[in-house]
């Protein structure tokens, strides 16, 4: 069988998700599809997807997206296999274009969520990586509650991770994330300053890259104690991170984050933001603390308490590590989600498409992807 999945080129949690699911099935029966917007200021991808085949698919919002979308379907053969839906433009895709295969779409997060209400039509398997989700799609779709699925996902349990470490050192500090003000990390530089004003010693390390790194770094440029890190590969990160010994992440919106469970598989004691979704589901008492968003004192009172107690951070530490070897081992809850598209013959549905309309009054099917460019940049003059 083939599975194809549609991935946004841009680094973050959901294309490590779709990685560690790919690297736990036959290689030769996958194929990823790589959907990179020109105009977009993301950090592209730097995972080496372990795929029998990857295709880069490139498009600009100067064309038209009629054609765009008519572009992307040619790269969908035309046999039966299971597709796996992470974003919007493979969804507005498959509103306009009859495929045999079978469509799953991962809800990752409320975005996620509302495309599912928007396209449910072309969905034929929900699959919610937190219990959160999954309740609010069967609340929305009842009617379809033998189509949703609750499925967490997992991480490679690595074999380094942190080490006790004592009082009169520094507390390491790590942000692991996209830089972008939806994850808290303008944030940062606040919770440090409490740190600074009660004396606490710590180092930070922030790992990430995206379109507002330059003023994060300009916004915490007198601080000696902060360091920013691009490594080049999954496994120095997941090094980077069994150096530590907190996980700080203030972040405004998420899902279940795949950062977060990377840093707990290394032993680090999450201090997140209390939001619905996976983080609740995961990170519990015994294992760290979920702050209210926007509070950064009661972020910097946590790290505070940790530093102070090294005993009750080493015993969280253990906790952390030992919770994703239990529960969210990429080689046991990744056979769950492969399962499912193994099965993708009972579940397929032949789709009623709305062809709802999609861009703007120089979309249209009729006009040359030329036409719409050409006016485009006539316009922006």
């Amino acid at each position: 069988m083939r599975v194809i999945y549609f991935i946004d080129d841009k680094m973050g949690g959901i294309a490590s998700l779709n990685d560690n699911l790919i690297r736990n099935k036959n290689a030769d029966e996958q194929t990823v599809i790589l959907i990179d917007k020109k105009e977009s200021t993301y950090t592209h991808n730097t995972i080496q997807f372990k795929a029998g085949e990857v295709i880069h698919f490139r498009y600009s919002d100067e064309e038209n997206f009629y054609r765009v979308i008519k572009r992307l379907r040619k790269l969908v053969p035309d046999q039966e296999g299971a597709i796996i839906m992470n974003d919007i433009v493979e969804m507005q895709m498959l509103d306009h274009f009859p495929v045999k295969f079978t469509t799953y779409q991962l809800v990752h997060d409320e975005y996620n969520f509302q495309l599912a209400l928007r396209y449910a039509h072309i969905v034929d398997i929900f699959i919610a990586h937190s219990h959160h989700f999954y309740e609010q799609l069967l609340a929305a779709l009842p009617q379809r509650k033998e189509q949703l699925f609750y499925l967490p996902h997992g991480v490679a349990v690595p074999v380094q991770y942190r080490q006790p470490s004592a009082e009169k050192q520094p507390v390491k500090l790590l942000f692991l994330g996209r830089m972008n003000s939806k994850k808290g990390i303008f944030d940062l530089p606040v919770i440090a300053g409490w740190l600074q004003q009660w004396n606490i010693p710590y180092q930070f390390t922030c790992i990430g890259n995206g379109p507002e790194l330059p003023a994060l770094k300009d916004a915490w440029k007198n601080d000696p104690h902060v360091g920013f890190l691009s490594p080049d590969s999954n496994e120095e990160v997941i090094k980077l991170c069994a150096a530590h010994d907190i996980y700080v992440l203030p972040t405004k919106f998420e899902g279940s984050p795949v950062a977060l469970l990377e840093t707990m598989s290394t032993g680090l004691v999450p201090v997140v933001t209390d939001l619905p979704g996976g983080i609740r589901e995961i990170v519990t008492e015994d294992i760290g603390f979920r702050i209210t968003e926007g509070d950064n004192r009661g972020f910097a009172e946590k790290i505070a308490l940790l530093s102070n107690d090294r005993e009750r951070l080493n015993r969280l530490s253990m906790n952390a590590r030992n919770k994703i070897m239990e529960q969210f081992d990429v080689k046991k809850t990744s056979a769950a989600y492969h399962h499912l598209f193994d099965g993708y013959a009972r579940f397929f549905k032949t789709k009623q498409l709305q062809k709802r309309k999609i861009g703007s009054r120089l979309d249209q099917p009729f006009m040359p992807s030329y036409v719409t460019s050409l006016l485009r940049k006539t316009i922006k003059k």
